[in-house]
């Protein structure tokens, strides 16, 4: 019977390992799919609405979009606007 008893605080000592290292993973794979709207600055459709882009894209990322004048490069910010969407920049408008 001890040696069960002596293999005990190795078997907690795994087992702690691996939900840590679970957690971790959920933690990760949770954020990076997360689904987000983001308000294209300066952009707005023919009612005169903001023109919106919901994606599961990283902030940093690059994208392109017809907004009415051509396509336009914008890229996805971690800034969050009052109304809980996150900002596009234009990459191109200012150049």
């Amino acid at each position: 019977m001890s040696i069960f008893r002596d293999a005990v605080p190795e078997f907690l000592g795994g087992l702690a390992v691996v939900l840590v290292l679970a957690v971790i993973g959920w933690y990760v794979k949770r954020r990076r799919n997360t689904l987000r709207r983001y308000t294209l600055l300066n952009s707005v459709d023919a009612d005169g609405n903001p023109v919106l882009h919901v994606t599961t894209r990283r902030p940093g990322t690059i994208i392109t979009r017809d907004v009415g004048r051509g396509p336009e490069r914008f890229e996805l910010t971690d800034v969050e606007l009052p109304d809980g969407t996150y900002v596009a920049e234009p990459m191109d408008r200012y150049v």
